[in-house]
This record gives C-alpha cells, sequence and structure tokens, in this order.
C-alpha cells in the first residue's frame, strides 16, 4: 500500500511540475504582441520556445523604406544580454557586417557610437554615428533593459535610423527580446533591395546577440560591469 500510495503521489508531482512548464510565461500586455502588432498566439509562443525568431516588415508613412520588428527569446539573463548589446567596442566580434564600431563618447546613460558596416551589393559600406540611451525602463510593473537609438544627422552616407531592443525576463535565466529597426541606406539603392537586405539581416543580428550572450552568461560576472548591480 505504501510503494502504491508513493508511486501516486510520484504521479501527481510530476503531472503537476508539467502543468507548470505548459502555463504560458506572462508578459507585459505591451509585449504580448507578435510583430505584425496582432494578438501573441499560442502558435506564436511555440514558435519562440523552438528558437524561431519572428520578423515582420512594416510599412511606413510616407516612406517607401519599411520598419523591421523582430521578436525571440534568448538563454540568458537579460543582464547579460544588455551587457552585451552595451559593450560597444566589442560589437565587431559578433554582429553581423559589423567592420569596425567604436564608442566615440558616453555621458550617463547616452553614448554616441560609431558604426563602419560592409553590406552585400548593392548596399555596400555604410558609416554612421547613432545617439544611443541605455536605461532600465519598468512596463505595466515589469523591469525592461532598453537600448534605444536614433542617427545623428550628416554623420555618415546613411539618410536615417532608428530603432531599439528591449530585453524583459522570461522564465528563469531566459530573455524575450524585441528589435526594431528602421533604416534609410540613402544613395541610389533602390528600396526593394534596401527592404530585404533589412529582412536578411535582423536575423542574423539576432542570431549573434544570441551566441554573445550565452558565452557572456557562461563568464564569471565582474561586479564593475554587471548591470544589476
Amino acid at each position: 500500500m505504501t510503494r502504491v500510495r508513493f508511486g501516486l503521489i510520484s504521479v501527481v508531482l510530476v503531472l503537476a511540475a508539467t502543468a507548470v512548464r505548459a502555463q504560458p510565461q506572462a508578459l507585459p500586455e505591451a509585449y504580448s504582441k507578435a510583430p505584425d502588432g496582432k494578438p501573441l498566439t499560442r502558435e506564436h509562443r511555440a514558435a519562440l520556445d523552438r528558437g524561431d525568431i519572428l520578423v515582420h516588415l512594416g510599412a511606413i508613412k510616407d516612406s517607401p523604406v519599411k520598419k523591421a520588428t523582430a521578436i525571440a527569446l534568448i538563454d540568458a539573463e537579460p543582464k547579460h544580454v544588455f551587457a552585451v548589446l552595451t559593450d560597444y567596442n566589442e560589437f565587431s566580434r559578433f554582429m553581423p557586417y559589423c567592420k569596425k564600431v567604436k564608442l566615440q563618447k558616453r555621458k550617463d546613460e547616452k553614448s554616441w557610437v560609431r558604426f563602419e558596416l560592409d553590406f552585400p551589393w548593392p548596399i555596400g559600406d555604410r558609416h554612421y554615428v547613432l545617439r544611443m540611451t541605455d536605461r532600465r525602463e519598468e512596463v505595466e510593473g515589469t523591469p525592461v533593459l532598453a537600448s534605444r537609438w536614433t542617427y545623428e544627422p550628416g554623420s555618415g552616407n546613411i539618410n536615417d535610423s532608428k530603432g531599439s531592443w528591449e530585453i524583459l525576463a522570461y522564465g528563469p535565466k531566459r530573455s524575450f527580446v524585441r528589435y526594431t529597426v528602421f533604416t534609410d541606406p540613402g544613395g541610389s539603392i533602390p528600396n526593394w533591395a534596401g527592404n530585404k537586405a533589412t529582412e536578411v539581416a535582423v536575423p542574423k543580428v539576432i542570431q549573434g546577440l544570441r551566441k554573445r550572450a550565452k558565452a557572456k552568461a557562461a563568464e564569471r560576472p565582474n561586479p564593475d560591469t554587471d548591470p544589476s548591480n
């Protein structure tokens, strides 16, 4: 009888643990959306859990260039993902197309960063300065680590660039990441080519971040650079 009772308890505990894992991770309403702005469904959640990167290119009013929005999960805590995204001088080690990146100056939560990128034809080389704002925010009571940028006018050979990274916890040692980017490459590049380049580049950027963040999480934390301190 004791063995039967113990066996039943074990089954109940396993089923309870499975039920907990099956519950979708809670997200603030502002982040419970797919990249196209529609509600995040169970199918979307399942795709994210499989490691898929969900990307959508949306139209911008009065602009032939589209804005990309992507969401993905990264197996690292938000502080590790954020540390990677704000370590600008290391970008060329893991970000696709980055030939050279240099932090020019930093004041409080703002940074001015020069990028030199090398894209395949017909985009070619692009260089510019972005004004970055890196800070902790709170959305519906949930901590969010955000890195947002705008183009420093006249600093390069593009017309415009703006976007953001937003990172929040998605269960233990896991992050939900939303990446938004709009870049008008300028020059004589056909708009269809610029949009296609964005569509191809966005998943590669997130893949590079994933790999780097997981490596960062495996390192021994440095109290001087840990953004959670």
